[in-house]
């Protein structure tokens, strides 16, 4: 191969698997696990002391909210309210209220079942900043009440839930207050047939809501409501639904975000009356991008507004098709994208197969439908109620919109495959300077995940500290701790509280305080607690890992990036008790040396097999060339069936009659090929020298040694017959005797031979690495031969030989 296409090859194959595809995240490593056993000292909470009836059915958990200094949690027929500042050590509600439901009797006569019929909390909103609206099931009968913040009693009456709390508590629902106005989504009938985004009457305007069973706005019971936030002049609400612009596939779930205008009015008499005419709704496109993007459809939960890259954005917990396998995956996406989609390409079904496409531009009317009244293109009307009636006509069959919302990095901030993450919370400011964001991820199994995220702009040149890592993975739920219903391991609620260095975990059974960080598992191990690269924990010099908090003196040490070359050594530091052998105080210690990325490595294995390959065809080739190799020689055959040919006959060199030779290895890798032995031997010549190898002599040297010529001094046998011209014998060979058989073992009598009335002049049959010709084997012995007395006794012709093989002395 010449060099320069060799030099080719290698660049091939070591740039190859480097290219710019891109391929699917894989799962991260924790760098520190906590088992049940370093968990179990965190205070819980299950209920209130002599509860019967928490004690026998659970907490049943619906929501948390943290306001003022106080955590609100909500579960069945209770709200308690827990007070962040007190002990750390223990985790009890500094007040409740208990709300039941005087309706048991009727929700049993409907066909429900006594545990459905109680009252569960589905709504907990400030109102005020004094005020909550509460809302409950209230045994398939929603009711909402308002109270007090400080003293959780009672103010005023209450009034309906129907369209802002579920009748079951299975369904979903979220709510919030805006311009004094409450907007809520969930369902707002007992069989959950008719989904809704209402809001109530109120200082923000008339009351609204969704267009009724259109599966266009709202695809019928299917929709599960996540979110809802206020956002410039509009209220967003994010949610999962099954799509049916892809119904041709079946029940794909997608993520949906859509919004209302705040000052809608509503529609004319004639289009739209009492109904949302700024309706507008867009896809959530959470996926790792390729060849063949791999979308994360689910919506779990979404944040509050945060800012990333010096802009607000949302970030959003999303998971992968119930029938498919598990996975989930955190995106995040920024506001002004959000709004730019819902400027984007409306699309409808069209066609005698229903396909969706999207509406050409000329057709879209003006004002375009769903801005505001008031601003943007319909900043001419001052009401919605005023808009065309072409315009209200066209929202009203075109609420979706063609255009996802793209994700702010262009790909996942973290994915997770082989479980399902229910949760999210996010700390955008931790660490000493406020810099680094912390994700804070709720498992099915229980566990919390802390993933130290990064998310670098599109097109970023990666630095230090740019990769996102997975901090610690948390195991929390202790069913004997926890009791709950089945899947009672789910995370089902996070709220982060960053000035008490805090995170409260909710189970269906049970809420449990978790820290932030475990820093005295490092000890006074400094390498251990920098390279833990927490933005929680922080090193002193007098040789303390302690969490951060603004009180602490200056000269402390952290690594968030993560820094080559930490001094000190955890040598002499014990690893944690919670079965965490790899880890010293939580801490993965890697291996010294430098990891070699996959792909290299790869390119280097082939590119010494292809060197190898050509290095071993030169030396065959210089080899069969050389000088001290005889032209058109041969390496003789390998015998792979050299163990089941008889012994080697004696011969000159024979340890029998040299003792010395005795003691010498023979290497069974090359065995020598084996030699006809003959029946009777006469003694051997002492002091012969060591025959020379059969290394497939030519045919005059073959017959100079038949005939004893040369003067080796070797032991041959003189031809029988010396009065006949062209006839030899061949040692052990007679004229009555069958040639010996090389696949016979040396126990076996030779097979027995017919003879033929005549001498045989022929040549004699010699080993089968030298010349070719001689006489067939003899059948094996006990076989059936062929009878040959039929046949004439005629003398066999001799074969001519020609004259250079003729011996030496012979005519």
């Amino acid at each position: 191969m010449p060099p320069a296409l060799l030099f080719l090859l290698l660049l091939l194959l070591l740039g190859g698997p480097r290219g710019t595809a891109l391929s699917f995240p894989q799962d991260l490593v924790a760098r520190s696990t906590v088992g049940l056993a370093g968990t179990a000292a965190y205070p819980r909470f299950g209920g209130l002391q002599g509860d019967n009836v928490t004690a026998q059915l659970g907490l049943d958990f619906q929501r948390m909210l943290r306001l003022n200094g106080t955590l609100f949690v909500a579960a069945r027929d209770h709200v308690y309210a827990f007070d962040l500042g007190q002990d750390k050590r223990t985790l009890y509600p500094e007040r409740h209220l208990t709300w039941e439901t005087r309706d048991r009797e009727n929700c049993a006569v409907r066909g429900k079942l006594q545990d459905e019929c109680y009252n569960y909390i589905k709504v907990l909103v400030p109102r005020d900043a004094r005020t909550l609206l509460v809302c409950g099931t209230n045994a398939f009968n929603p009711l909402c009440r308002t109270y007090g913040v400080g003293t959780l009693a009672q103010e005023g009456e209450e009034v309906s839930g129907q369209a802002r709390c579920p009748f079951d508590t299975k369904h979903s629902s979220v709510a919030l207050f805006a311009d004094g106005s409450l907007y809520s989504a969930t369902v707002a009938d007992f069989q959950a047939s008719d989904a809704v985004i209402y809001r109530s009457p109120g200082a923000g305007g008339p009351p609204l809501r969704t267009l009724k069973y259109s599966s266009r706005w709202l695809q019928g019971t299917e929709p599960h409501f996540v979110q809802a936030l206020p956002y410039g002049p509009y209220v967003y609400f994010f949610f999962r639904e099954i799509a049916v612009e892809l119904s041709a596939l079946g029940k794909v779930a997608v993520a949906r975000v859509a919004r209302v205008c705040r000052n809608d009015r509503g529609g004319s008499a004639r289009v739209l009356e009492r109904r949302w005419t700024s309706f507008l709704k867009a896809r959530l496109n959470c996926s790792v991008p390729g060849d063949a993007v791999f979308y994360f459809d689910v919506l779990e939960a979404v944040t509050p507004p945060r800012r990333l890259h010096g802009r607000p954005a949302v970030l959003a917990l999303f998971g992968t098709q119930r029938n498919s396998i598990p996975g989930s995956a955190v995106c995040a996406f920024y506001l002004a994208d959000v709004e730019r989609a819902f400027e984007g390409r409306f699309q409808e079904q069209r066609g005698p197969d229903g396909a969706w496409t999207p509406v050409p531009e000329e057709r879209v009317p003006r004002p375009r439908p769903g801005c505001c009244a008031g601003s943007g293109s319909a900043a001419a009307f001052g009401a919605s109620g005023d808009l065309p009636d072409e315009t209200l006509a066209f929202a009203k069959a075109h609420p979706l919109l063609r255009d996802a919302v793209p994700p702010a990095t262009g790909r996942p901030l973290f994915t997770r495959t082989g479980s399902r993450l229910t949760q999210l919370a996010v700390d955008a400011g931790a660490g000493p300077r406020g810099g680094h964001t912390v994700l804070f991820l709720g498992a099915e199994d229980g566990r919390v995940l802390k993933v130290l995220a990064a998310a670098p702009e599109p097109g970023a040149t990666p630095g230090p500290g740019s990769e996102t890592l997975l901090l610690e993975e948390i195991s929390l739920y202790d069913p004997g701790r926890c009791r709950g219903p089945r899947g009672a391991s789910r995370v089902l609620g996070l709220e982060l509280h960053p000035p008490g260095r805090e995170l409260y975990v909710a189970f269906a059974g049970c809420l449990v305080r978790l820290p932030l960080s475990r820093c005295a598992r490092h000890g006074a191990c400094r390498r251990s607690c920098l390279a833990a690269r927490d933005p929680y924990c922080v090193w002193l010099p007098p040789g303390r890992c302690v969490p951060f908090s603004e009180d602490l003196p200056s000269g402390f040490e952290q690594d968030v990036d993560g820094a080559p070359g930490l001094p000190g050594t955890c040598q002499d530091v014990p690893t944690t008790g919670d079965g965490d052998g790899d880890l010293a105080h939580g801490v993965r210690q890697d291996a010294p040396g430098a990891s070699v990325p996959l792909p290299v490595l790869a390119g280097c294995v082939l590119g010494a097999f292809v060197l190898g390959a050509l290095a071993a065809g030169l030396l065959a080739a210089c080899y069969r060339g050389g000088p001290g190799a005889p032209k058109g020689a041969e390496a003789p055959p390998a015998h792979p069936t050299a163990r089941l040919y008889p012994p080697l006959p004696p011969r000159c060199g024979d340890p029998q009659q040299h003792p010395e030779l005795a003691q010498l290895p023979t290497p069974e890798a090359t065995p020598e090929p084996p030699a006809r032995t003959p029946r009777e031997r006469g003694p051997s010549t002492p002091g012969c020298r060591r025959c020379p190898p059969p290394a497939s002599p030519p045919l005059d040297e073959l017959l100079r040694r038949l005939h004893g010529a040369g003067g080796s001094g070797c032991p041959v046998v003189a031809p029988a017959g010396a009065g006949r011209q062209g006839e030899w014998e061949q040692p052990g060979v007679g004229r009555n005797r069958g040639a010996r058989r090389f696949d016979v073992p040396p126990e076996s009598p030779p097979a027995p031979r017919r003879s033929l009335g005549g001498p045989a002049r022929a040549l004699a049959r010699v080993h089968s690495a030298g010349a070719v010709g001689g006489l067939p084997p003899a059948p094996r012995p006990g076989a059936l031969g062929r009878s040959l007395s039929a046949k004439p006794q005629l003398p066999p012709k001799p074969l001519p030989l020609p004259p250079a093989a003729a011996a030496p002395g012979r005519p």
